[in-house]
């Protein structure tokens, strides 16, 4: 059966066209070499070299057969090598998924940071709610995810680690009365109908909106709920509604759109976005990129 030593052997004889020499040059006797060829010719069928009392020659078979000798060997090393970059995460697969809001802030700078980093790493990176990144991680479709928090729902297979903190704006059609404020405060949207995220896709940003504006003593008319941040803005851009979201969509522009700051001082309008992943999830590439994240984490995050 053909193994890594014997291929050797092989390529030690084929390039000395000596067994005297082949033998000293790998360290073995050179009776057991001769043997170790003929084997090798019984295995693969036909003779591999040419022999007489002066000289010793490869046949064309022989030639062909190191050729693929040479590859074999180097696809086994190839094969130990990378198989040690998989095992401490400098290759493999990793599967991102990241709510909307993001994507149009850090993430991008994240995503950059990693690829540089480990550019032999495979990324899968989907745009989805927090509760589709929960079940999909339960589903272990899904590797890592940036999501908000604190989860709504009840999570204990998911580790998070809080990555950025943000304040929450108020986004205000064109045309609006208070569109061109410096600032804002909710108690003077109370009368308005809010699009808010959905209730069912996006509970933390949902949940979120109603206790700040219980804080600032009223309850939001929510007339229009939509679960990505591209149908929130085109509803605000449509008249129909005013909305609260995250201010690093301020790179989010629109014509129709006026991105304004809100006064208000409630602990409710800062938002967090974390890293979530599988607690136990023993895959390199996650470790990696959890280790690049740690390090592009704003040190004030807190």
């Amino acid at each position: 059966m053909l193994n890594s030593r014997l291929l050797q052997q092989f390529i030690a004889v084929a390039e000395e066209l000596h067994y005297g020499r082949a033998a000293q040059r790998i360290g073995m006797a050179q009776s057991p070499l001769s043997q170790a060829i003929q084997k090798l010719e019984s295995y693969v069928g036909t003779p591999l070299f040419l022999r007489n009392k002066r000289a010793v020659a490869l046949t064309p078979a022989g030639r062909i057969f190191l050729e693929e000798a040479y590859q074999w060997l180097k696809y086994e090393r190839t094969a130990i090598e990378r198989t040690l970059h998989a095992s401490s995460g400098e290759i493999g697969q990793l599967s991102l998924g990241f709510i909307g809001s993001v994507g149009y802030g850090f993430m991008p700078d994240l995503i950059g940071h990693f690829r540089r980093s480990y550019p032999d790493v495979r990324l899968r990176v989907v745009e989805m709610t927090t509760k589709d990144q929960i079940e999909q991680l339960k589903g272990r479709s899904l590797d890592l995810g940036l999501l908000r928090t604190p989860l709504v729902q009840e999570a204990s297979f998911i580790e998070t680690r809080l990555y950025r903190h943000d304040h929450l704006m108020a986004a205000l059609p064109k045309t609006h009365a208070l569109a061109g404020q410096k600032s804002v405060s909710l108690r003077q949207l109370s009368h308005e109908s809010f699009v808010s995220f959905s209730r069912e896709k996006v509970p933390t940003a949902h949940a979120q909106l109603i206790a700040a504006c219980a804080a600032a003593n009223f309850y939001p008319h929510i007339e229009q709920e939509c679960s990505q941040v591209a149908g929130v803005i085109c509803l605000v851009a449509a008249g129909l509604s005013v909305a609260v979201i995250p201010s690093n969509l301020a790179s989010l522009m629109h014509p129709k759109v006026q991105y304004v700051p809100l006064s208000d001082t409630t602990h409710h309008l800062s938002q967090e976005v974390s890293l979530a992943w599988r607690k136990g999830d023993g895959n390199p590439a996650l470790a990696s990129f959890l280790q690049v994240a740690s390090t592009q984490a704003p040190h004030a995050a807190a």
